[in-house]
């Protein structure tokens, strides 16, 4: 007689079920590290598709010796404001580096007072001549207000700066827009008095924020990136194409600082790949004033919305009990 014991149709189901479960997860993980990161490297690629096109065919721009003359009569309007600028971001990146209780709040007064300077400034007082002009300017009062938002009321961004990749190249980032900008101007040719410093310059200015992002501890606001982005990405290829070498910086400090924070900070799959097409489409309308200012302000809002939306979903969790209590009286 056969020693031979057939197996029931319900346990060889159940066994099919069990192994099928392990299968899924099994295959979550990869399946997860294959779609996380495709919004992102979408939006490297299409950052050297798009300024690879913007070399071989310029974006219309306005003559050097125009542009120059713009900053010349502009630095020579707010002097020596340029000195107290640079005095403030000293003293930003000092807080920044030797921590007290309040430094994050004092980094983010001086930052909005500078950010909304800079808004009247250079959209008012320099003459900048580029269309919008004054919804840039409001544009950047509002990420100011942001800023606050961000350090005072909500205080959900800490800037300790640490040893990571992330402060390494925030504080590459800040040297390049306070240090790199005159010096490679100078290098060209050009007199110090006709070039976008900090303290006139919204490209510098950018650069100079981005790197402070990259020094706040994680997880870094989100809200506080479209609309310096937007900016970055609609003067970069005209700069590119006036031969402003300096300001292409900006797209690649832009994107950097999206692609890291975006990655580091990531919270799930779908937010990740979504954020990562955004930035891609952001990068793809390089130029487009209009449609970036749009892009970005939708982007502040949704961001914004969904981070208040966690902090609410976590205080329920927090305290169960009493969520029920109100949902029953």
């Amino acid at each position: 007689m056969s020693t031979d014991t057939k197996r029931s149709p319900l346990e060889t189901l159940a066994e099919r079920t069990v192994q099928s479960n392990l299968d899924k997860q099994d295959s979550t993980p990869v399946r997860r590290l294959s779609l996380e990161p495709i919004g992102l490297v979408v939006a490297v690629v299409a950052t050297f598709i798009i300024y690879g096109l913007f070399i071989v065919h310029p974006y219309s721009h306005t003559p050097l010796n125009e542009f120059l003359a713009m900053f010349a009569r502009g630095n020579a309007a707010i002097w020596p404001m340029q000195l107290v600028w640079y005095v403030s971001a000293l003293a930003m990146m000092g807080l920044a580096l030797w921590p007290t209780r309040r430094s994050t709040q004092l980094i983010c007064l001086l930052a909005a007072a500078y950010l909304v300077w800079e808004g009247i400034a250079y959209f008012g007082v320099a003459d900048s001549g580029i269309s919008l002009n004054w919804l840039w300017a409001a544009v950047f009062v509002l990420e100011a207000v942001l800023l606050l938002f961000a350090g005072l009321v909500r205080r959900d961004l800490v800037i300790a700066p640490r040893w990571d990749l992330a402060s390494i190249l925030g504080g590459a980032f800040i040297a390049y827009s306070l240090i790199a900008y005159p010096i490679i101007g100078m290098l060209g040719g050009h007199p110090l008095s006709t070039l976008p410093l900090f303290g006139l310059s919204p490209c510098a200015t950018v650069i100079f924020f981005f790197g402070l992002l990259l020094w706040a501890r994680p997880p870094a606001p989100t809200y506080l990136l479209p609309l310096l982005l937007a900016w970055g990405l609609q003067a970069a290829p005209s700069a590119l194409a006036t031969g402003i070498v300096v300001d292409a910086g900006m797209v690649v400090v832009g994107v950097t600082t999206a692609v890291v924070i975006l990655w580091r900070d990531r919270t799930s799959s779908w937010q990740t790949v979504v954020a990562g097409l955004a930035l891609a489409v952001m990068v793809i309308l390089s130029g487009h004033d209009n449609l970036l200012m749009g892009i970005a302000l939708v982007l502040v809002v949704v961001t914004l919305a969904l981070t208040i939306r966690g902090d609410t979903q976590q205080l329920r969790l927090s305290h169960p009990l009493r969520t029920e209590r109100a949902l029953t009286s």
